[in-house]
């Protein structure tokens, strides 16, 4: 049976995916077989991707309310938008979690040319990073050769200024890390660069694998958050379940000035979706 993706492409429905992404929420086997089988039942021809994926997380809400949560983490992703600023900073959270001392720079690098404006910089075992943080509020958009390219040029230009320049730090790497994807030739100009590029499926580094190895999720992922809320944690550097997990109701109602029983509801749903519960 034939569904239909984002990019209009007819796909075979096949189960087979459906269940790989159940178990990297943590879902057990027996659990991943009942979701599967009620949902394969509700399949029609033709049936966009978007409403499978509905259908999914539906059922398996009917099962677990977390993990029903964490399978929602693509489309969490694209809550950080639309500008992109907080998705910089969820960069910047992951990096930090996994060890690197990471931020988001508050003025523009000054290269050989011109000055450049960075989305993120993470240091670790000596080495700098400069990271180009590619926001995509669809799941079809790709990061394209050009992007790449003028990300390449950049780091060459700061590279370049460093060593001219002392006002400019010196840098090790460049990344890009990106919720959509890469264009084929994109992937070739970078690989050959020697850029990192981490996109959410991609072999070399994926975004998804990052998030789900570390329970490292954003706080978009939970059921029912606000916009004017989500503005409330991104202005206080607070993106991952995980980190508000650990805070107390007062304390951080006092942070952000939302009630307190709020508070406490998005503290334990986000100890359960980071397995703290």
């Amino acid at each position: 049976m034939k569904i239909i993706k984002s990019t209009g492409e007819r796909v075979e429905y096949d189960p087979t995916k459906i269940r790989k992404t159940l178990l990297r929420t943590g879902a057990d086997a027996k659990l991943v077989d009942r979701v599967i089988k009620r949902v394969s039942k509700r399949v029609t021809r033709d049936m966009a991707t978007k409403r499978l994926f509905a259908i999914v997380r539906r059922e398996l809400r009917r099962e677990s309310r977390h993990l029903a949560q964490r399978y929602n983490l693509r489309n969490a992703l694209i809550k950080l938008g639309p500008a992109g600023f907080k998705f910089e900073k969820y960069v910047s959270s992951i990096l930090n979690a996994y060890e690197y001392k990471a931020h988001v720079p508050q003025k523009d690098l000054v290269g050989l040319c011109v000055n450049h404006e960075i989305d993120v910089i993470a240091e670790k075992d000596g080495r700098r990073m400069m990271i180009e943080a590619k926001f995509r509020n669809r799941f079809g958009d790709k990061v394209k050769l050009k992007d790449t390219m003028a990300t390449w040029a950049r780091f060459v230009d700061l590279c370049d200024g460093s060593r001219k320049n002392k006002s400019c730090p010196h840098l090790d790497e460049v990344w890009i890390v990106t919720n959509g994807a890469f264009s084929d030739r994109s992937l070739q100009f970078g690989l050959c660069k020697g850029i990192d590029l981490v996109g959410w499926s991609t072999k070399q580094h994926s975004l998804a694998t990052l998030v789900d190895h570390a329970s490292l999720y954003p706080i978009t992922v939970l059921d029912g958050l606000q916009q004017w809320e989500l503005d409330k944690f991104s202005d206080i550097g607070l993106m991952l379940c995980r980190e508000v997990a650990t805070k107390s109701p007062g304390r951080l109602s006092g942070r952000t000035g939302m009630p307190r029983q709020r508070i406490a509801n998005i503290i334990e749903q986000c100890k359960e979706v980071a397995g703290m519960g």
